[in-house]
């Protein structure tokens, strides 16, 4: 198909959800009726805009239409779909029918009914819309409307239970810090337009290439800016401080939409701007700011894992696994960067991994989203208090949640298995010591991943006694369900098709030119290569099944099942303690004290200065958590949740930048 032909499917299914936002509303008091027009919008619209999207990736094209021109702000309004948008628009059109599906049962639970449906389906509609709009706009004036949109959209399905008042308050938070991250954006903008005279992207890039020669300071804090506002829809810490209250307050399908494409429009922002724009007009600005991206995304993978396996709500779970995703595809994104001037293979399996982590977690997050919601409406709970045991009464639920658990713990041959990799080849055999070191974070991280999942899947599935009768939701919920499953263990078995795509579209950066040849051997059918990144996951399955196969004949079948307590490491516990730590078990300070008792102290007691030297403990460990306590409780007394008081502060900021600003432009 040709180029145009593919803008015109763009446009096809823009015009189809904008059609379906007026049907939906327009029919909104007949709920049987909305909801399945709602899931017929949004099942065409994907279709035709996966379409699209696959075939701006297959055919490497690139179209352009001008919507219209503003002359007073020498502007044109463009759209532009390239190969780039080709892989956001796939994402999007891929999870919005599963969640549409998963919508049309959810919605009828007695949680949802009293909620009128015209704040869902045609805001749903209008949410996709907004982010097709984003991943295809060409300027920045374009851009920002659409950004705006898809805030307000997604707002009001966050608040869509209005009858809950914390709800309603995470909600306000969500539009608060989006919106200051949205101003910076805007004040970036206004910056680059008054410097270039244009919103368009070419003069845009014309203007940075300028202010890196003439304007450096200024420039990066046209940067900075941007990191910003990118980092907040991507939910970076400290920026992603709305997510963890967003989530329990949305509907399921809605949060499997948040964190499955929205926040990744936040790496879109990236990738745009950092990689495919900046680079070109000033590379050394890339180099310097990959400085950031490591560092952000490292401490976004560390603490997001941390404080996941810490929570007690199934959704804020996830929510924080969110954070932490984000955190290894930002720390990706700047190892390649970095790396690009260094050992421009490994850059090229860097930025290979963590666009496959983009596809692998928009895929693992969305299901897990939708296995949470089902809980929820089977249970009426996202507490894993209340969860436990329901195995048997959810059995295709919890097999689908098992295959999404296992995915983002990263256990071969799934999705995050692939992407890490990836990328921990690249840093770890980096030459540079600070990747290197990014490197070890990035595994320190990998093990909360395994913690949180495992959890996530025991503490709600297994652990207390099976629960009797039958609990499982209505079929269209499961499929939904199963569609995610299928595309997670299909994405992770056969990587090779989607790293070629990877590559292809990754070489249509300026930056890493010709990388479609240099990543040719990051996927193999018969071994596994390090370095290079070649792998088989067949290969893996084929081994896990031969041994799995000595192992039942070694064990034998002619045995019975034998019935015992439940047995938790040797600790015997009782039912009530079950689900409800945050760890999912009663990890307590004594256990680990018996667990690993401490040696007899000898009679000789050395100098004291000896004692200290050889306890790190003491001169390193315990300043390291008073700092970090100091630090948490400021950022929690920060974060009050007194709308009142955001207000204040985004006024200051505002007053402060535009002093900034003031400052720059003073003659």
């Amino acid at each position: 198909m040709t180029p145009e032909g593919l803008m015109n499917l763009v446009l096809l299914g823009i015009g189809i959800l904008a059609l379906g936002i007026l049907v939906t509303a327009l029919t909104s008091e007949q709920r049987a009726l909305t909801r399945v027009l709602g899931v017929v919008f949004a099942l065409v619209a994907g279709i035709v805009l996966l379409y699209a999207g696959v075939g701006l990736i297959v055919w490497g094209a690139t179209a352009r239409i001008t919507l219209t021109e503003i002359t007073a702000i020498k502007t044109k309004l463009t759209l532009q779909a390239d190969m780039l948008s080709g892989l956001f628009l796939s994402l999007i059109a891929l999870l919005s029918i599963p969640s549409a599906l998963h919508s049309f049962a959810y919605l009828e639970h007695p949680h949802y009914r009293q909620e009128s449906l015209i704040r869902y389906y045609p805001m749903f509609m209008l949410f996709l819309l907004a982010m097709v709009g984003v991943v295809v706009a060409w300027d920045l004036l374009t851009f920002l409307v659409f950004w705006e949109v898809m805030t307000l959209a997604s707002y009001v399905l966050v608040a869509y239970e209005r009858s809950k008042p914390e709800n309603l308050r995470a909600a306000l938070k969500y539009f608060i810090l989006t919106h200051i991250g949205a101003l910076c954006l805007l004040v970036a903008a206004v910056i680059l337009w008054v410097q270039g005279g244009s919103f368009e992207f070419e003069t845009v890039f014309a203007t940075i290439e300028k202010l890196a020669k003439t304007r450096p300071i200024l420039l990066h804090v046209i940067l900075a800016l941007m990191f910003i506002g990118f980092a907040t829809k991507a939910a970076l810490f400290p920026f992603g401080d709305w997510l963890p209250d967003a989530h329990p307050a949305a509907p399921s399908p809605i949060s499997a939409m948040l964190s499955g494409v929205m926040i990744k429009l936040g790496i879109y922002g990236f990738l745009r701007f950092f990689v495919w724009l900046l680079p070109t007009a000033a590379f050394p600005f890339a180099y310097d700011w990959s400085y950031v991206f490591g560092i952000f995304g490292v401490v976004s993978a560390v603490l997001g894992g941390a404080a996941a396996t810490v929570t007690y709500d199934a959704k804020v779970l996830l929510a924080y696994s969110s954070i932490a995703q984000s955190g290894f595809i930002t720390l990706g994104i700047g190892a390649g960067m970095f790396l690009f001037s260094q050992d421009l293979p490994l850059a090229n399996i860097a930025m290979a991994g963590a666009f496959f982590h983009i596809v692998g977690d928009a895929l693992v997050k969305a299901l897990l989203f939708l296995n949470a919601g089902s809980m929820l409406y089977a249970t009426g709970s996202r507490k894993f208090a209340d969860l436990g045991g329901l195995l048997e009464a959810m059995p295709q639920t919890a097999g689908t949640a098992f295959v999404g658990s296992m995915a983002i713990a990263g256990f071969p041959p799934l999705t995050a298995f692939v992407s890490k990799w990836l990328i921990l080849q690249a840093l770890l055999f980096s030459k540079s010591i600070p990747v290197t070191f990014s490197g070890v974070g990035m595994l320190l991280a990998s093990i909360f991943s395994i913690l949180y999942s495992v959890k996530f899947f025991a503490a709600s599935f297994l652990i207390k006694p099976m629960r009797s009768g039958n609990l499982e939701v209505p079929s269209t919920m499961r499929l939904a369900q199963l569609i995610l499953t299928l595309l997670v263990i299909a994405v992770g078995l056969f990587p090779g098709a989607v790293l070629k795509w990877m590559s292809w579209i990754i070489s249509d950066a300026s930056m890493f030119a010709g990388a479609e040849e240099k990543l040719a051997g990051i996927w193999q059918w018969a071994w596994v290569q390090p370095i290079t990144g070649a792998f088989s996951p067949l290969v893996l399955v084929g081994m896990f099944f031969v041994v799995s196969i000595f192992a039942l004949i070694a064990v034998g079948t002619e045995r019975q099942p034998r019935k015992a307590p439940i047995w938790l490491g040797g600790e015997l516990v009782k039912l009530e303690h079950l689900g409800g730590h945050p760890q999912g078990v009663p990890l307590r300070e004594e256990l680990l004290q018996r667990a690993y008792p401490r040696a007899p102290v000898p009679r000789w007691r050395p100098p004291e200065w000896f004692t200290k030297l050889l306890d790190p403990e003491a001169w390193m460990y315990r300043p390291v958590i008073t700092g970090g306590t100091w630090v948490s409780d400021l950022l929690r007394r920060a974060h009050t949740g007194v709308p009142h008081l955001y207000i204040a502060w985004q006024i200051i900021g505002a007053v402060i930048i535009a002093l900034i600003v003031w400052l720059m432009f003073r003659k």
